[in-house]
């Protein structure tokens, strides 16, 4: 069997010649295992990697007035979010100056090969190693059924839905996935394709969860504590980014295929009357590519062509192109991979917690 790495590459290289007149579509989707630079640039989870030195460096910790970790006895985990990336997608469109009509690609790709038992398995897991470190620290854990009973958690749960639930942004769809009996409200459970709607519902979603848990810790005497960590298997590049790309005549989407706990992931705590800490995980963490088998192309050649012509007869010679394709899991090697991954950055957020005690 080929390496999966030039397997990756030599089943999604596209290359699509340019014409004399009107600029042809460029899909450059070589999604190999290389670092591609994101907004914060992804950190190896290798043999090297040592959560308790990379801790202070990783995750940002936003204290508000310096009690929100100090002496915590009694706490209760309100809200426990995995939300797992099974789609991607990207679009570029580029214009040439002097040529008529417009490039246009899309490129969409699938995560299969898992079922919902198998996310359930790492939520469930990560949320049991939560309690267990709670514990390790001398900190007594409420009782999920306590936590459920809670008037200001029904409020929120009843604002939210129940898990697991799907959820979808402009370029990706997600499935939520929360331990047995809690329901997903907040971040996890808004979905909107509209960046502006996206701004305001995650203003909203924040400002309501807030209020929400220091009424919970209030009522349960406890500090509330709410995670969330969003897994991803793909990360997209389009030409679009740039003015250059965007008038270069050619459009490119290109990216990375290899599943990480993605940067922005969340520990908050809230304590009864005052005192909140936020810990924030500070860039991607890239895990193994092990997890996947095989790529493949389920591009539809009909819908290509359709798409071209009516592009071509819009836009005057211009081109257009779909590419579909499928990254087939491995779910065994996914379920370690992935596992290792969210209890890295666990590990790393109760290092944080603890030094903060």
């Amino acid at each position: 069997m080929p390496d999966l790495a030039v397997l990756i590459r030599r089943v999604l290289r596209i290359r699509l010649a340019l014409p004399l007149i009107g600029a042809v579509a460029l899909v450059g989707a070589g999604l190999g295992l290389p670092a591609v630079a994101a907004k914060t640039e992804a950190v190896p989870l290798d043999a090297s990697f040592n959560p308790a030195e990379r801790a202070a460096s990783m995750v940002q910790v936003v204290n508000a007035d310096g009690n929100g970790l100090k002496g915590i006895s009694r706490a209760a985990i309100s809200s426990f979010q995995v939300e797992f990336v099974t789609k991607g997608a990207a679009s570029a469109s580029s214009y040439e100056i002097g040529r008529s009509g417009r490039a246009n690609t899309h490129l969409q790709i699938t995560l299969v090969g898992l079922t919902p038992a198998d996310y359930q398995a790492i939520t469930d897991t990560l949320h049991a190693e939560f309690e267990r470190d709670l514990k390790s620290l001398g900190i007594s854990v409420l009782p999920t059924a306590q936590v459920l009973a809670s008037p200001a958690y029904v409020k929120m749960a009843a604002s939210g839905k129940p898990s697991p639930t799907d959820t979808r942004t402009k370029d990706t769809w997600s499935t939520v996935f929360a331990p047995a009996g809690l329901g997903i409200y907040g971040a996890g459970s808004s979905s909107t394709a509209f960046a502006l709607l996206a701004g305001l519902t995650a203003v909203s979603d924040m400002s309501s969860t807030l209020f929400g848990n220091l009424e919970l810790a209030k009522e349960l005497d406890a500090a509330v504590i709410v995670v969330r960590l969003v897994v991803n298997f793909v990360d997209l590049k389009s030409s679009d980014s740039s003015w250059f790309g965007r008038s270069s005549g050619t459009a490119t989407v290109s990216g990375q295929l290899a599943p990480s706990v993605a940067g922005g992931g969340t520990m908050f705590v809230q304590r009864p009357g005052s005192g909140n800490a936020a810990m924030t995980l500070q860039a991607p963490l890239l895990l193994s590519d092990s997890a996947f088998k095989e790529v493949k192309d389920t591009s539809s050649v009909a819908a290509n062509i359709g798409l071209a012509l009516l592009s071509a007869a819009i836009s005057k010679g211009g081109s257009a192109s779909v590419v579909e394709k499928e990254a087939v899991a491995d779910p065994a090697a996914y379920r370690q991979v992935v596992g290792a991954g969210v209890g890295t950055v666990r590990a790393m957020f109760m290092d944080r917690l603890r030094a903060g005690q």
